[in-house]
């Protein structure tokens, strides 16, 4: 599917006049990475390459959540986050930050499932963008798409918002 073909359809699905950020005001709220990576998108003074740190593949340590559930819900959000990052902040170091995020990316198509226990659509348009051809990571976010579309997840105000932001950022992406 072209990237015209995908903007529409989450447009179709998702709400219909988002806001900037989540509706959920708990993801700018507290000091977990993904936490601190939206509230850099929204402007806070945050150091993301603190945030990261020095590790590698994903983004967010999974040992530090109590349910697998929970860290891949936080970890594809903090994807979501850093996708954004980087295309906010291409000038300035927007590249040392594409390169962690396309790491990422790349581990969560060899480690994490995409029909993930919330069935919300995080970093879908991460996901389509990173496809280098091969159709993998195009499955990837049709999976997600997939599963969030055939729960009661697609009338959830949040997972409304994200598909939105994801057509949002495949209309601004280079």
């Amino acid at each position: 599917m072209k990237r015209e073909d995908w903007i529409r359809l989450l447009e179709y699905h998702g709400e219909k006049l988002p806001g900037f950020m989540p509706p959920d005001a708990t993801l700018c709220a507290g000091g977990r990475g993904e936490q601190l990576l939206w509230r850099a998108c929204a402007g806070d003074p945050v150091d993301i390459f603190d945030v990261l740190g020095a590790r590698r593949g994903s983004l967010l340590a999974p040992d530090a959540f109590l349910a697998i559930e929970v860290w891949a819900e936080c970890e594809l959000s903090a994807v979501h986050a850093l996708f954004r990052l980087v295309r906010q902040r291409l000038e300035s170091d927007g590249t040392r930050l594409y390169g962690r995020l396309q790491e990422a990316i790349s581990w969560h198509l060899e480690h994490t499932q995409p029909d993930n226990s919330t069935n919300r659509p995080w970093a879908l348009h991460a996901f389509l963008l990173a496809d280098d051809g091969g159709g993998e990571a195009a499955l990837y976010a049709e999976t997600l798409l997939n599963s969030m579309l055939a729960t009661d997840a697609r009338t959830e105000p949040l997972s409304r918002w994200i598909l939105a932001d994801a057509a949002r950022e495949l209309r601004l992406a280079p």
